[in-house]
């Protein structure tokens, strides 16, 4: 009788200690949605006014990687957001965490390459508090990014979000394709934007250690942004202002994170790898 009495006071000591560590934190749930300025996008739905030509295209895909997501506190002070469960959207290896932002259907324009399922949220935890802005990383952490697909559970398994490049990830990828399709007006069919980390040397599959002349990962930063009340726009329009999407000035068409590629320079500039980044504010929910 002594040793159940110890051990059920002990039982519930731990329940104790542990009930105000969980009361101490609260739910945060990023959420994230596709426009063109103020007008809401979606597959097979022709956007009208893209690009410096203010052309209609239609959206092919839309998913980018999401990493070392901070809340900001009035003061300044970064609080990151501890990752919620692992599931086929977001993962946590040896406390680095990334979640897979998916706005496509796999419908319509969107069914070639997309798929059903949907991710919009970037879910977790922070400790209790007032909140009046966020930051994040677009892209895959170097210590998640460089590592076998097969190996690796979701959503860095993901065929879609795969490149060859040192068996690497695309931190975007984001498509959009001419309204008339094989016969339609645009020079080039296909506008592609693929942020990744270029320039790497070294391959994992040998046990090399891979370096990377240039990390491709967007900081960006909303200084005023209320996590309850709003969401983060992802405004394709300001992506694609500084580029005629019906043209390919060179390489492959749109963007592909080459150093050389013509289209790249309006889309580094968009996301803040140049300059100030435009392509995501904070709207009301």
């Amino acid at each position: 009788m002594p040793h159940v009495r110890v051990c059920g006071a002990l039982a519930l000591a731990l329940a104790l200690s542990a009930a105000p560590a969980q009361a101490q934190q609260q739910k945060v749930d990023l959420k994230f949605t596709a426009v063109a300025g103020d007008e809401p996008i979606a597959c097979g739905t022709p956007i009208p006014g893209l690009g410096s030509t203010a052309q209609a295209a239609q959206l092919q895909d839309l998913r980018f990687f999401v990493s070392e997501v901070k809340l900001i506190r009035r003061g300044g002070k970064q609080v990151p957001v501890k990752l919620a469960k692992n599931s086929a959207f977001r993962v946590t290896r040896d406390g680095v965490g990334v979640t897979l932002i998916d706005l496509e259907d796999g419908t319509g324009s969107c069914s070639v390459d997309g798929s059903a399922a949907m991710n919009d949220v970037v879910r977790g935890t922070v400790p209790k508090g007032k909140y009046v802005g966020v930051r994040w990383t677009v892209g895959v952490p170097f210590a998640l990014n460089h590592t076998d697909a097969p190996a690796v559970p979701a959503p860095l398994n993901s065929a879609a979000m795969a490149w060859s490049w040192q068996v690497g990830r695309k931190f975007t990828k984001i498509e959009f394709a001419d309204p008339g399709g094989a016969t339609g007006a645009w020079s080039a069919k296909t506008f592609f934007i693929h942020l990744g980390s270029a320039g790497c040397e070294g391959n994992p599959a040998t046990g090399a250690t891979v370096k990377c002349a240039a990390s491709n990962r967007p900081a960006v930063k909303l200084k005023t942004f209320d996590p309850a009340g709003q969401q983060v726009a992802v405004d394709v329009g300001a992506m694609l202002a500084g580029n005629d999407i019906t043209l390919n000035r060179g390489n492959a068409p749109g963007c592909m994170s080459g150093p050389d590629d013509p289209e790249c320079a309006g889309i580094f500039s968009a996301f803040g790898l140049s300059g100030k980044q435009t392509v995501f504010r904070p709207i009301d929910r």
